[in-house]
C-alpha cells in the first residue's frame, strides 16, 4: 500500500524521468540555482535533499549512492569538498523553491530552486 508516499511523475517515461531528474540536480549543484517549471522544482526538491544528506559524511555507502544517483564526477568532488562541511550541522531545509509566476510564451507556472544557506564553491 501507499499510505504517504507522495511522489510526483512525469508523462515521460521512467527511464526519460530519471534522466530528466539526474539532469536537473546536476546543474542545480553546479550552478547553485535553477529556474524551471514549478512541478519539476516540486520534483526535484526531495530528491536534492536526500542527496544533500548522503554529502554530509564521506562513507563509502554515501559515496556510492552518490555517483549512482548523479553519474558526474565533479559535482561529487564537490559535495565533499563544499556543500557537506557548509551543511553538516544543518538538520533538513537546504533548498527552496519560490515561485516566480507564468512564462509568457506558454503560461506555465515557473519557480526557481535556490539554497537556504549560501554555499561557497572553493576552486
Amino acid at each position: 500500500m501507499r499510505h504517504g508516499v507522495k511522489k510526483i511523475k512525469f508523462s515521460n517515461g521512467i527511464d526519460a524521468n530519471r534522466a530528466l531528474v539526474r539532469k536537473l540536480a546536476v546543474n542545480f549543484f553546479l550552478k547553485g540555482k535553477l529556474s524551471t517549471t514549478l512541478s519539476k522544482a516540486k520534483a526535484i526538491k526531495p530528491v536534492i535533499e536526500r542527496l544533500v544528506e548522503k554529502m554530509k559524511v564521506k562513507t563509502e555507502s554515501n559515496l556510492n549512492y552518490l555517483k549512482q544517483k548523479l553519474d558526474n564526477k565533479e559535482v561529487i568532488e564537490m559535495a565533499y569538498r563544499d556543500i557537506g562541511p557548509t551543511v553538516a550541522k544543518i538538520n533538513g531545509g537546504y533548498v527552496r523553491v519560490i515561485k516566480l509566476g507564468q512564462r509568457e510564451s506558454d503560461g506555465a507556472e515557473t519557480a526557481r530552486i535556490e539554497w537556504v544557506y549560501p554555499i561557497i564553491k572553493q576552486k
